[in-house]
């Protein structure tokens, strides 16, 4: 077994880290004392540290290292030092150094150094080395103990911080007793099968889907080879066939465009003709058109050309001299407004002058009677006069500024007379109120001094009425010594008649025996091991027989009433899966012919209902757009105030009929007035009464004329356009809505009625349907139903064959293997030699438990004689203090009285200064009086005097605001301003006329250059319509000449033939080059389908190949994973056994522990209880501490105290250590008493005698026990289990050291 021999620590924590601290650790206890904070706890962090490489909980950034600072120095370097012996018997020792780096911020900085595990030969004088690594130690030492690493830290070194965790929340008591029971070691092979079982089921999914992809591509292969063989027949087919007719094509057009050639000479001539006819027929219309408008010239075509040309040069004369006289007219009208912008911009000066020069009066005015009113409020004489002079006003001005300052001074005066009162009154009322304060201070210093007095007397008088109590307490107290006196004899006398040495004497002998007996079974078991392996595969296989046998009969009962109702007769397990494939292929016959019904029924139905649907969806479309229709002609038809569109669009063409008969009425006035005008003129005489007419009267007849017509214009068209534009705008806007009403009457006559009757109709039809298609429905399901169960049973059945020849194949190996063992002649097998053991096991820790009760018993009645022994002590302790109490008494009465007589010499001073503070108050309130008074006064006449201050102040600045206003006109010379301004505008006003009538001459003349200039356009424009009208008479006359010179007739006659032939020939050709041109898209399209199946065919290049290589995987891979389903239920059962063994191992060692030391009777005892969770498949287990009382089980989390608590938690360690450190005999407990009661601190060292007593023959056997209970040590010393103990402590640096001392 593993052991500890020494520890060396240097700079760890409060360890000096200039010297080495040495412990050697003794057998078979080791014991550490110390005050609180001397650094025990310290040593237990060094052995985890140094076993695991793990520090102390919360020693981030190099708290787990002596502080630098602690050391003034920037770096410490730390390092401990085990020595220890392996579990293989080997000496070795571990070193693992630190150091920690201050930087210039005060942060620390900590680094793991080079370590050292090697052997520790001292008779050769030389280590070796195994490891320098630090992961590699970590790995390493736990081996070398014997124990895992979760053992050395939650069960051997366990922190004083961590030491509840046995009864932590389960989330983390899970983890732990995962790591100290290995689960991660124990089943990780369990793990790695399942997890390979697992992808390898994932695999072989996979791959059988990729063998049904595989069977569908080489199907698909197959399909697309058949296609490519029928498109490459079908291709030379049509190719042959495209060939041919392509020929017949070339031979048709060929034939085709020599008739065509031959045959369209007539064409030209035709078009020449039609040519000619609409040239002719267009120079007539336009013939027509000009002769209409143009008043036709007499003379040659050569004299009208040369009026043409001439009149162009008299027109352009003229032009230029208009332009000459509209510029200067445009000079004389920019002249002219130019003079009247002048004007009126001194016209705006001088209105601005006027305004000013009255203002200065009225401010002269107002001035004179400011001063007036000034002088008489005031009482300044002799400036009651009217005009007054400058001289006069400055005099009174400068008499006005002397009262001002008068007034001035006088505020002045009565502002210190008041600052004056104020500080006389300050000053007395401050002396006052000191004296008044220093009374009021005296005052609270009485009355503080009387509450504490009284706070004194109450107190002493309440410990007075306590002290009441005390002779009967000390009576009570008396008679219960004597009883207790009288149970400590009792307790005496039953400890003797137990005879409890004579009882564990025969215990012991009885153990003795049966051990014997242990030993001989061991050795039998011993020679019997050669054979384990063929018995350990015989018993699988048997259970495994078993096993299959039980799912045979389980599956064929599981399937029994399904299997009746679908077969018609009981499964047999042989017979089960030929039976269920006959009755599925009957099945799927029954449910293809339902669903084929069942899709016709659907698709029947869901074509009606999709027709009823789409003629609903028009219904209501039809119903909203005549909705809509309907409000919007009710909205236009109210807006126009009609009752219907027909009325509306009437009545618009009417009045549009009126307006245009009145248009042409008034432009046939306008024609004949204008005609009448004309012919006066041609003939100097009037048109009606054929009387002549001078120069003069002619123009006054065509000017009354000319103002009629404008006036008709103005007036007539002008209306009329106004209304004709309405007419046709409520028009234009009906015409849509006349659409539209014809639309909704059409929607609501026909199209409405015709969908309802429909919709009806197809509802009707609808509800056969939808009967007929729920009832395939319900029959497709009910056999969909069936398959499924079928399936499920067919399944079960497979497995069933797979499962009898599996119990062929076990009965057959089973046999092979009895046979083999029958030749060895043993007769038992070591599974029944194990069941002898462990009977012969649980004999013993009966009679251990016997054992243990005896002890318990005297325990119990030596610690009830022990506490008897305490509890008269302290009784007696008790009634001795109770005597001095009662001297006390009489003590206290003597002081509440002086205290009552202090209060009443306080409360008469109280009195006094009451009466002194209400004779200060007097002085102060009319002192406060008489300053009021006075203050009052002052203020008041303050106000006065400054009220008349203000308004003085007010008018002078009034007055002189006014002077300066007058003074600023005068010497602005705004009076000199406002007569030239009147010169300016007279002279302005006679520029204006003389330009006024030279404009009127300019204008008259431009008027009469106007009016002959534009007549002179309209003579030009007939001039040139009368050239062109003569142009389009030559034009005419050629047009029928080159007409009668073509030869029509031939013509007729060969149309007619082209017509007869050339059209059917045609029709021919085109129909044969479709047929063509559709052949040939079917090759090309046949041979793209080619190329695309060649292509997909190229992705299935050796598919049989790789199907049949598919198949062979699949098969192979389904065979490996049930071999590997069959090792991973093997593995989990002595996985299992194992942990049930390992968990009644330490629940019986902790009943055993927890009735030895625990002293109350509340719980009968303790244990770890494993629930088991997560099924077949993945099982784990949930851990939790429970505690017993009359054989019901709770949980002790939540429910114990803290005494409970510690003691759980150091026996669930002990019991742990005891199972899983068997190489491993080291246990560490820190401050085990913690929490403890003195019962159990007594309990526990008898219970650690106890357990070092038993154990103390074994040499590597180990205990270690931190502790600062002094009575705790005393009590082991006693025992006789240790001679020398270790002490730590602090030395005048506070540097912790470490001393080895003898005990006693």
């Amino acid at each position: 077994m593993a052991s500890l021999d020494k520890l060396a620590i240097r700079g760890i924590r409060s360890f000096d880290d200039k010297q080495i601290s040495v412990i050697e650790f003794f057998t078979p206890v080791t014991v550490i004392v110390g005050h609180n904070g001397s650094g025990k706890t310290t040593i237990i962090e060094c052995l985890k540290y140094a076993t695991t490489g793990d520090q102390p909980p919360n020693t981030r950034g190099g708290a787990f290292v002596h502080d630098p600072k602690m050391a003034n120095e920037k770096e410490v370097k730390a390092q401990v030092k085990l020595r220890f012996h392996a579990a293989n018997g080997n000496r070795m020792l571990a070193v693992r150094n630190l150091s920690v780096t201050m930087k210039k911020n005060g942060a620390l900085t900590m680094k793991t150094l080079e370590s050292i595990l090697g052997l520790a030969d001292e008779q050769r004088g030389k280590r070796g080395a195994i490891s320098t690594k630090c992961a590699e130690m970590d790995a390493e030492i736990p081996q070398l103990l014997g124990v895992s690493k979760a053992v050395l830290e939650n069960v051997i070194f366990c922190h004083q911080e961590d030491s509840y965790w046995p009864l932590a929340e389960p989330s983390v008591l899970k983890k732990k007793f995962d790591d100290i029971f290995e689960a991660t070691k124990y089943t990780k092979a369990l793990d790695n099968i399942k997890s390979l079982r697992k992808d390898r089921v994932a695999e072989l999914k996979a791959e059988k889907e990729r063998l049904e992809s595989l069977s569908k591509e080489k199907a698909h292969a197959d399909k697309l080879k058949a296609r490519i063989n029928d498109l490459r027949n079908t291709i030379v087919t049509k190719e042959t066939e495209y060939e041919q007719l392509g020929k017949q094509i070339e031979f048709l057009i060929a034939a085709n465009a020599r008739f065509y050639d031959t045959s369209t000479k007539f064409r030209e001539t035709y078009m020449k003709a039609e040519n000619l006819n609409e040239r002719k027929l267009r120079y007539q219309e336009e013939f027509e058109t000009a002769r209409e408008n143009v008043q036709e010239i007499q003379g040659t075509d050569q004299e009208l050309a040369e009026r043409l040309q001439n009149f162009d040069e008299h027109i352009i004369r003229q032009r230029q001299k208009r332009q000459s006289q509209s510029s200067k007219l445009q000079d004389v009208e920019e002249e002219l407004e130019r003079q009247r912008q002048l004007r009126l911009d001194v016209s705006k000066q001088q209105g601005q002058l006027m305004a000013e020069e009255k203002a200065q009066e009225q401010l002269v005015a107002d001035r004179e009677k400011l001063i007036h009113e000034l002088a008489a409020k005031h009482q300044i004489r002799g400036y009651d006069h009217t005009p007054l002079d400058r001289k006069d006003i400055t005099e009174f001005m400068n008499k006005l500024d002397d009262l001002q300052r008068t007034r001035v001074d006088e505020v002045d005066q009565l502002q210190n007379e008041d600052n004056a009162k104020t500080e006389e009154y300050t000053a007395k009322s401050s002396k006052l109120h000191t004296e008044l304060e220093g009374y009021k201070q005296q005052k609270l210093s009485l009355r503080d001094r009387i509450t504490k007095a009284q706070t004194r007397v109450a107190e002493a008088e309440a410990e007075f009425d306590k002290a009441t109590t005390l002779t009967s307490q000390s009576q009570i107290l008396q008679a219960d010594i004597e009883e207790k006196e009288l149970r400590v004899e009792k307790t005496k006398a039953d400890i003797k008649s137990a005879n409890f040495e004579q009882r564990l004497a025969d215990a012991n002998t009885k153990a003795r025996s049966m051990e014997l007996r242990r030993d001989d079974l061991t050795a039998e078991i011993r020679t019997l091991s050669l054979l384990a392996d063929t018995r350990a595969r015989l018993d699988i296989k048997k259970a495994d027989l078993k096993s299959k046998t039980n799912e045979v009969e389980n599956t064929v009962k599981l399937h029994d009433a399904k299997f009746r109702i679908h077969v018609g007769f009981a499964p047999k397990a042989d017979t089960m899966e030929k039976e269920i494939e006959r009755v599925i292929s009957d099945k799927e016959r029954t449910h293809a012919e339902a669903e084929a019904e069942s899709s016709d029924a659907n698709k029947k139905l869901q074509a009606a209902e999709t027709n009823l649907s789409y003629m609903k969806a028009q219904l209501k479309t039809a119903r909203d757009e005549a909705q809509t229709l309907g409000k919007e002609i009710e909205s236009k038809l109210k807006q126009y105030q009609y009752e219907s569109v027909k009325e509306a669009i009437n009545e618009c063409k009417a009045a549009l009929s009126d307006l245009e008969y009145d248009s042409q009425s008034i432009q046939s006035s306008q024609e004949l007035y204008k005609h009448l005008v004309r012919a006066a003129k041609a003939k100097k005489c009037c048109p009606l009464c054929t009387r002549n007419l001078n120069e003069a009267e002619h123009e006054v007849l065509e000017q009354t004329v000319q103002q009629f017509l404008k006036k008709l214009d103005a007036f007539s068209e002008e209306k009329n356009r106004q209304e004709r534009e309405q007419w046709q705008n409520m028009l234009k806007d009906l015409e849509p809505i006349s659409a539209k009403a014809d639309k909704r009457e059409s929607l609501q006559g026909t199209t409405i009625l015709s969908l309802e009757k429909s919709v009806s109709s197809q509802e009707t039809e609808i509800t056969p349907l939808a009967s007929a298609a729920e009832k395939a429905s319900d029959k497709l399901a009910q056999l969909k139903q069936e398959l499924k169960e079928l399936s499920v049973i067919r399944q079960h059945a497979s497995g069933l064959s797979q499962l009898l020849r599996d119990i062929e194949r076990l009965k057959r190996d089973i046999t092979g293997m009895e046979e083999d063992l029958s030749t060895t002649g043993s007769i038992k097998t070591v599974d029944d030699l194990q069941a002898e053991l462990d009977a012969l096991s649980s004999e013993l820790r009966a009679n251990e438990r016997e054992k243990q009760n005896i002890q318990t018993e005297r325990d119990r009645l030596m610690n009830a004689l022990r506490n008897h022994e305490t509890d008269l002590s302290a009784m007696r302790v008790r009634h001795s203090e109770l005597k001095s109490e009662i001297r006390e008494k009489t003590m206290l009465q003597g002081r509440i009285e002086e205290e009552k007589a202090d209060i009443t010499y306080f409360t008469t001073q109280l009195k006094e200064l009451d009466a002194k503070i209400a004779d200060a108050q007097g002085p102060i309130e009319q002192l406060e009086r008489e300053y009021q008074e006075v203050h009052r006064d002052l203020r008041a006449k303050i106000a006065q005097a400054s009220r008349i201050s203000q308004e003085m102040n007010m008018s002078v600045d009034k007055l002189n605001a006014m002077n300066d206003n007058v003074k600023r006109y005068s010497s602005n010379r705004r009076g000199q301003l406002l007569r030239e301004c009147n010169q300016q505008i007279e002279d302005c006003e006679l520029q204006i006329q003389s330009l006024t009538r030279e404009l009127e001459g300019l204008r008259i003349g431009i008027e009469a250059l106007d009016k002959e200039i534009n007549e002179s356009n309209s003579s030009l424009i007939n001039l040139r319509e009368n050239l062109r009208l003569r142009k389009l008479k030559q034009d005419i006359a050629a047009t029928e000449a080159e007409i009668d010179a073509l030869d029509l007739e031939e013509a007729a006659r060969a149309k007619r033939i082209f017509d007869e032939k050339y059209n059917a020939e045609k029709q021919k050709e085109t129909r044969l080059q479709s047929t063509h041109a559709h052949l040939g898209g079917e090759i090309s399209t046949l041979k793209a389908q080619a190329e695309t199946l060649e292509a997909d065919r190229k992705d299935f290049k050796d598919i049989h190949q790789k199907y049949r290589d598919q198949l062979i995987k699949v098969k192979m891979s389904d065979m490996a994973n049930n071999d590997l389903e069959k090792y991973a239920k093997a593995l989990d059962n002595a996985i299992m056994k194992y942990h049930s063994l390992k968990m009644e191992e330490v629940n019986d060692t902790m009943r055993h522990l927890w009735n030895k030391t625990y002293q109350g009777t509340d719980i009968d005892g303790i244990k770890i209880s494993s629930d088991s969770e997560g099924g077949v498949t993945k099982r784990s287990y949930n851990y939790r501490v429970v505690m017993t009382k009359d054989q019901v089980e709770m949980d002790m989390r939540g429910r114990c105290s803290a005494g409970q608590k510690m003691l759980a938690s150091i026996i669930i360690r002990l019991a742990l250590a005891d199972s899983f450190g068997q190489n491993c005999g080291i246990l560490a407990l820190d401050e085990p008493t913690n929490a403890l009661d003195t019962e159990n601190i007594d309990a526990l060292a008898a219970s650690l005698v106890d357990i070092i007593n038993e154990r103390k023959s074994n040499s590597n056997f180990q205990l270690i026990i931190i502790t600062h209970d002094e009575n705790f040590l005393r009590k082991l010393g006693q025992s006789n289990v240790m001679e020398y103990y270790w002490r730590v402590t602090r030395d005048p640096r506070q540097k912790s050291i470490i001393e080895r001392h003898r005990f006693g």
